[in-house]
């Protein structure tokens, strides 16, 4: 499969812009929600929507135009989860750092006038951005993962599931100084989501360290024990 990594024309055009390619390595995978319940749109107690209206398909998320949806109770500098485009224009965004819907790191996928995911982007602000680019290879779906580690940010896209990412971008052009510590999703046009997780074990710059937040311990010990509850 092609990818950034034999394309070095547009790594070159696209660094000069603020885009970087890498990958940091984590583990300890967390499933924070994998929306395994009755259809319907009420989320739940553990989302908020901050923006538009989410609902849930066949163990599926999705979103309407333009929403944006915060879970209660976790922060995370490395966030994933399992994304499907709808058969129109749509996006999965996962949601870094957030404040307000002014004041966030938006991180996205997107179908563009195809059946098949084939462009990403880094923005700041619920779908407001100017960092917007092709996939080196497009697909029809993937797991998502985006991480911030010392003010870098990196979306990586696993298109087999085998937990080894195939396409892996990076940016540094980002202003942190009005970030929170929320995490979440966006999206547009019902594409849906599956498995929203956090990974723990990194250990994040010490800009970014805010963004791991206390809860993941207590959080990984409340659903061990809903599990066996």
């Amino acid at each position: 499969m092609r990818h950034w990594r034999s394309c070095p024309a547009l790594l070159i055009g696209l660094f000069a812009g603020g885009l970087l390619l890498a990958g940091p390595a984590f583990g300890g995978r967390i499933i924070l929600d994998d929306f395994n319940r009755p259809d319907g749109s009420d989320m739940g107690p553990n989302w908020i929507e901050q923006a538009g209206d989410f609902g849930i398909t066949s163990g599926r998320a999705s979103g309407a135009n333009g929403s944006l949806m915060t879970f209660v109770g976790a922060t995370s500098n490395r966030v994933s989860v399992d994304a499907f485009p709808s058969s129109s224009l749509s996006y999965v965004a996962i949601v870094l750092g957030y404040a307000d819907l002014d004041n966030c790191l938006f991180m996205k996928v997107q179908n563009q006038g195809a059946t098949l995911f084939n462009f990403a982007a880094f923005y700041h602000g619920n779908n407001v951005g100017s960092q917007f680019f092709p996939l080196s290879s497009p697909f029809a779906s993937a797991r998502m993962t985006a991480s911030l580690i010392g003010g870098v940010a990196y979306l990586e896209f696993d298109t087999d599931f085998d937990g080894t990412p195939e396409q892996t971008y990076s940016y540094s052009g980002y202003s942190l100084g009005s970030l929170g510590t929320g995490i979440g999703l966006g999206s547009w046009g019902w594409a849906t989501m599956d498995n929203f997780a956090i990974e723990t074990e990194a250990i994040p710059e010490p800009g970014t360290a805010a963004l791991l937040g206390p809860a993941l311990a207590g959080l990984a010990l409340a659903l061990r024990r809903r599990r066996r509850g």
